[in-house]
């Protein structure tokens, strides 16, 4: 059995456990107040042993997706857990395109004018843990093309995420991740680019260009979000460039987090 799987595992025992409990009136809900903490301490203990256990070797696959004459599209992408690495295309042709160590899976269809493609990791091993495929997790390198306007949406579990969009014209973001460290770099000549990030304990720092003006509205939580707030004043509920209507490049942001931090700069 993978190692990740037995993490798992235990923490479902345990949850099961817990509620059994509960329903059978051995212990109150007071028993949250200790639950939550502990389940903390127990990833944070497989964090650090994980990288000491053998790892297993995945293969290496090597795809490209043909714009087929599309003027738009619409990338999204289902990741389970290890490291997601997007960035811009050098393949004029390309919609998307890179190595998917631990294989993917794709959908894609061009309806009218717009390009339609699914990014997904195989499903038989998304939901093994952590690092499924053994003891390491899937590790993908994706360029997207960088001429046309698209939209690109990401649902990711425990990984690492580092989105570099500068020099794309992605006209809106999405991203929905669990524990996760998140990095990202936002269009810096994309006209306008709308961007929704909804987290759990999770670490997104967000890089808004030089030139590039932003609004930001956020509902943290628990979580600490620290903005720059020399290029971006807080009022009136939110942090704006005072440049933010009349600038030719913008981005309006909209953070929903839980427990884990957002710094935006």
């Amino acid at each position: 059995m993978r190692r990740s799987g037995i993490f798992f595992g235990v923490f479902i025992v345990i949850l099961g456990a817990v509620l059994l409990a509960i329903n059978l009136g051995y212990v109150d809900n007071r028993v949250w107040n200790f639950f939550w903490p502990a389940l903390l301490v127990l990833a944070g203990v497989w964090f650090i042993a994980r990288p000491k256990m053998p790892e297993g070797a995945l293969a290496t696959e090597q795809a490209s997706y043909p714009l087929n004459g599309a003027s738009e599209a619409e990338i999204s992408v289902h990741y389970g857990a290890g490291l997601l690495k997007i960035t811009d295309s050098s393949n004029p042709g390309e919609l998307a395109g890179g190595t998917f160590v631990g294989g993917v899976v794709a959908d894609h269809a061009v309806k009218g004018t717009k390009a339609i493609l699914s990014l997904r990791t195989p499903s038989d091993r998304v939901w093994a843990g952590p690092w499924p495929g053994g003891e390491k997790g899937f590790e993908w390198h994706v360029g997207i093309n960088p001429q046309i306007p698209l939209d690109l949406i990401l649902k990711t579990g425990a990984n690492e995420e580092v989105l570099d969009l500068t020099a794309t014209q992605v006209r809106s973001l999405s991203i929905e991740t669990g524990a996760s460290k998140t990095e990202i770099k936002l269009p810096a000549a994309a006209g306008f680019t709308r961007v929704k990030v909804e987290s759990g304990l999770a670490s997104v720092s967000i890089i808004v260009p030089d030139g590039v003006a932003a609004s930001i509205k956020e509902d943290s939580g628990l979580s600490g979000i620290k903005v720059n707030e020399t290029r971006f004043p807080h009022s009136g509920g939110r942090y704006e460039s005072t440049d933010y209507l009349s600038a030719p490049n913008k981005a309006e942001i909209v953070i929903e987090s839980a427990l884990g931090s957002v710094d935006i700069n």
